[in-house]
């Protein structure tokens, strides 16, 4: 409605797009990246990092410390759960946990198709999820 109070005409071509939610990576930086979120106070954590950023040749991994404070917040999950296990935060917005995030971690690594095929074997995820917390309690951070 014009200052008149007379109707606009509406404008010729496409109806505007309503806006896009915000992506919650895309507020954090993360673009397209999947996010691996880690605890950067485990030795043991840290050591198998430092082999995936070997592996990650093509940088197509972001890593996040849980310490970040933004951490949190990306992986929708309180701090508490994310020292449990390691997290990974797909582009589209999907978290997954423990040995789930390892096997959705293989798409994005050359070579990845192969640990990825192991991982669907029926009946391998359950073992997989054991042998993840038996690790993470044994050799999880050090008080």
């Amino acid at each position: 409605v014009s200052a008149r109070g007379t109707p606009r005409a509406r404008p010729r071509g496409r109806a505007p797009r309503p806006p896009r939610p915000v992506d919650r990576m895309t507020a954090h930086g993360a673009g397209s990246a999947p996010v691996l979120i880690y605890d950067a106070s485990c030795g043991f954590c840290r050591r198998w990092v430092g082999r995936l950023k070997r592996w990650d040749r093509r940088d197509r991994i972001r890593l996040l410390p849980l310490q970040d404070p933004g951490a949190p917040a990306l992986a929708g999950c309180p701090r508490g759960e994310l020292e449990r296990a390691a997290h990974l935060v797909r582009p589209d917005g999907a978290v997954f946990a423990g040995a789930h995030a390892a096997r959705e971690l293989c798409a994005y690594l050359p070579g990845g198709w192969l640990p990825k095929a192991c991982f669907a074997i029926p009946g391998i995820m359950p073992v997989a999820e054991r042998a993840y917390a038996w690790v993470a309690r044994r050799w999880g951070p050090v008080p």
